[in-house]
């Protein structure tokens, strides 16, 4: 196998408060990957200010280039350390010269979705970056550069792994001190995945399937689990948990793929196979089980081993990212029982955020304002105010004196945009569909959800009120754990999920939302694309994410006979991913994403709205 791996640290970037172990992380881990033999030294790229000079993206992408066009390698290990910005739930690695130059800066999400189709057979990511919130360093212009070739890639997609030291989640819960953030920064997370990546954790260990071999490997699912359990517990020993956001994350494809090997003696290594931890055998006290536990190639499962004593009660999860994933698998079950006991425990929890989650599930889950209109067709709003709507392809009527719900009519076509300024100088653009009320939630400033149900008199409403609990219950989950990290789907769940959005050969179109961005997570883009093609079959329209997400949109633009709306992401995630898929928007939107508020649903400051409404004047998009 040829590695090769890049080490990037910046401890002073522009005006921001200089860390004082990013530069050494980096060499840090330059020096584990050398010594251990698993890189070789001209094939372990150290780039860092340790020196004085400045690191930029053209440095990143020149070394990364390097590889990509040269000899090629089978893995690549990208690791940072130093200021990371969450800009709309995505990654920003901020370089020497940000933020006052806002192009100097990594566009980890970019990345990604680059590097899949680089030709690289397996790419690892690390990012212990100093997290703070953009209005924290007047960061919200920051868009940052992708930093892999874009070679047009083929269409078979390599896997990519990311492990962060920080969840993506609300910028509320992000330090606004970008003091108080540097000077609580240490880069304890490499600390732990230096000490793990060299055999100090026996536990993460596993045996070789080759017959005879002796060697033992740090696979990526031991090393999430790991880690998610392990750094919580560091930080709270240093008495951190209130100055640094340092909830773990991780997003693993790759199955059967090490990032160790280790020849040394080393300890027994645990058992189980693939690298996966076994829900009899977690990584620390505590731990529960993490996304795609259950390895399905694992020969040994639960049912073989003998019957002992019951099991104990399971323990409270000790992460958010563990809440989450206990009420999406109590959603998805159906048990209402389950995940009101589980949001019970997550109200209660002394976890940062947790409290916050489960409120969150209990809000948007609650149902509000008119189930039907008579032209079956309208939008409701809660928390904000309607000051002005833009629709050539509708008719609108306002239904209420309190500018929060209005009557949808006349749609040109299976579905159209609707621009909503709200009160206060921010708005959206959301899709109207026949048959369907759009209920929008906005929470302190942010559009925390969109969900669409039928409405009661339409013909749609009969199966799906079947249904209807359940699928509020998911929807729910799926929005809360997108503000407050991610929405995740286990590879084990893939297929229940599906079955679960599709009711009576019907999609549902929120979760068919939120499911897209899963399955991208997963690199399923064949589950999206065939999402999108429910969704054309069943309304005559799809969503712009599903396409975007499906890499149907690569080098195109949409137009009206597309079918597609609404015509640019409606989760904010997704602008990250436009430039990366060379996406045409519409001429008038030029400099739009510059105006693309903190928000999980795509908000838009006034000028953004004037931006929208001028291409929709124009009929050109739908």
């Amino acid at each position: 196998m040829v590695r090769a791996g890049i080490f990037i640290g910046v401890d002073r970037t522009g005006t921001l408060r200089e860390l004082k172990d990013a530069a050494a992380g980096a060499k840090r881990m330059q020096q584990w990957a050398i010594g251990k033999g698993l890189i070789a030294e001209d094939q372990a790229i150290l780039i860092s200010d340790a020196d004085g000079g400045k690191v930029t993206p053209d440095q990143i992408f020149d070394a990364i280039a390097s590889i990509v066009d040269g000899a090629g390698a089978d893995q690549l290990l990208l690791y940072f350390a130093g200021h990371g910005v969450n800009i709309n739930r995505s990654e920003h690695w901020l370089l020497s010269d940000a933020p006052r130059n806002p192009n100097a800066a990594v566009n980890v999400s970019g990345s990604v979705e680059l590097a899949r189709y680089c030709g690289i057979g397996h790419v690892a990511i690390f990012s212990d970056a100093c997290r703070v919130a953009p209005e924290g360093i007047q960061a919200q212009n920051v868009r940052g550069q992708d930093v892999f070739p874009n070679n047009g890639g083929g269409d078979r997609a390599k896997p990519v792994d990311q492990f962060f030291a920080c969840l993506l989640g609300k910028t509320a819960a992000e330090i606004k001190d970008p003091q108080a953030a540097a000077d609580n920064f240490t880069a304890l997370y490499t600390q732990e995945l230096i000490a793990a990546l060299s055999g100090d954790r026996p536990n993460l260990l596993d045996a070789s399937t080759t017959p005879g071999e002796s060697a033992r490997f740090v696979r990526p699912r031991a090393l999430e689990a790991h880690l998610e359990q392990a750094i919580p517990q560091l930080v709270l020993a240093r008495g951190l948990a209130a100055k640094v956001n340092q909830n773990p994350d991780a997003i693993i494809t790759s199955d059967g793929l090490w990032l160790a090997r280790l020849e040394q003696a080393v300890p027994p290594p645990r058992m189980g196979g693939g690298g996966r931890p076994r829900d009899d055998q977690p990584t620390s006290a505590g731990a529960e089980p993490v996304d795609g536990d259950a390895n399905v190639n694992d020969p040994t499962t639960p049912d073989d081993v003998p019957p002992t004593a019951p099991a104990a009660p399971a323990a409270p999860p000790v992460s958010l990212r563990g809440f989450s994933r206990s009420l999406y698998r109590s959603a998805i079950a159906g048990d209402h029982g389950d995940l009101g006991r589980q949001l019970q425990t997550a109200s209660s929890a002394p976890q940062t955020g947790a409290g916050q989650l489960a409120r969150s599930v209990e809000t948007i889950a609650a149902p509000f304002g008119p189930d039907h209109f008579e032209s079956q067709c309208g939008i409701k709003l809660r928390g904000a105010r309607i000051a002005e709507v833009v629709a050539p392809r509708a008719s609108i009527d306002r239904f209420s004196d309190s500018n929060d719900i209005l009557r949808i009519s006349g749609i040109d076509g299976p579905a159209a945009s609707v621009l909503l300024r709200f009160e206060g100088g921010y708005g959206t653009v959301v899709p109207v569909l026949p048959g369907f009320i759009a209920a929008l939630t906005v929470d302190d400033g942010e559009l925390v959800d969109v969900t669409y149900e039928p409405s009661t008199n339409s013909a749609r409403w009969s199966d799906y009120s079947q249904r209807l609990q359940e699928l509020r219950a998911l929807r729910a989950v799926a929005a809360s754990a997108s503000q407050f990290g991610r929405f995740r789907i286990d590879g084990n769940d893939a297929e229940k999920t599906a079955q679960q959005m599709q009711y009576m050969k019907s999609l549902d179109p929120t979760l068919a939302i939120y499911a897209a961005y899963a399955y991208h997570n997963l690199q399923a883009v064949d589950r999206i694309g065939h999402m999108s093609q429910w969704l054309q079959g069943d309304l005559g329209a799809t969503f712009f994410d599903l396409v975007l997400l499906s890499r149907q949109l690569i080098d195109r633009a949409v137009a009206p006979d597309d079918r597609i709306v609404p015509f640019t992401p409606l989760l904010s995630q997704g602008w990250a991913l436009l430039r990366a898929n060379r996406v045409k928007l519409h001429p008038r939107l030029e400099g739009i994403e510059r105006t693309v508020r903190e928000s999980l649903w795509s908000l838009y400051d006034d000028k953004g709205l004037d931006l929208l409404a001028s291409a929709m004047q124009t009929r050109e998009v739908r």
